[in-house]
């Protein structure tokens, strides 16, 4: 058997791939999970229809009455799945994007909602980009004081009509939880290339600092 295609032993194997495989999982689980929950809301949905209207009341099997309902469902999550492409081609044409616009703008008027929605908004926009430029940059930066340093990832320049030049928002993610963290805005000129991986950063995260990439020279001693 070729050798690129062996498994490697079992403590090497979690030690390198455990991250690779929940950064797997994770949106898998996502996807999962949505998809369950929004199946179990159309299956309620014919609970709300008049008796009548109910598959039950005018079959008398009961086995084929649920496999009425069944269909009904699955006609249901056709229709959504239908209805969410064709307002994904509408936002792309002019009008939709006029709409969508407007919509934006009036929700921008809102005060709590508009900070959630341009939150969201910008993080859709970042990932759907597909420039390739976020969220793959390690450095290490002076925090929480000069002298002591953390790794951060960079997720792009600072911008905004009063952002300082040349500065980057970099998230600092805390140990062992990298969910959590802090948005800082650093001086571009101030933090060092790591030299590792996201992947290699978050399993140096994850550890508490115990796993580290073994070829790594430090550039805080360069």
């Amino acid at each position: 058997m070729n050798s690129k295609w062996r498994l490697p032993n079992l403590p090497s194997l979690i030690r390198s791939y455990f991250f690779s495989g929940v950064l797997v999982v994770i949106p898998l689980g996502v996807i999962a999970w949505i998809s369950v929950s929004a199946l179990e809301t159309l299956w309620m949905l014919p609970g709300i229809l008049p008796e009548s209207w109910r598959p039950e009341y005018w079959i008398q099997d009961p086995s084929t009455a649920e496999v009425v309902n069944a269909g009904i469902v699955l006609l249901l999550a056709l229709l959504l799945v239908l209805l969410v492409s064709l307002l994904g081609w509408i936002s792309t044409q002019y009008l939709g994007k006029k709409v969508l616009d407007s919509l934006g703008h009036l929700i921008q008027r809102i005060p709590v909602l508009r900070s959630i929605y341009s939150a969201l908004d910008q993080l859709l926009r970042t990932f759907t980009s597909g420039s390739g430029q976020q969220f793959n940059r390690v450095v290490y930066i002076e925090y929480p004081r000069k002298g002591v340093w953390a790794l951060a990832f960079v997720t792009g320049s600072a911008k905004g009509p009063a952002a300082p030049a040349h500065h980057l928002n970099v998230y600092v993610p805390t140990t062992p939880n990298p969910t959590s963290g802090f948005h800082l805005i650093v001086p571009e000129a101030e933090v060092r290339e790591s030299g590792m991986s996201v992947e290699e950063a978050f399993r140096t995260i994850l550890s508490l600092g115990i796993a580290q990439p073994e070829t790594h020279r430090d550039p805080i001693q360069s």
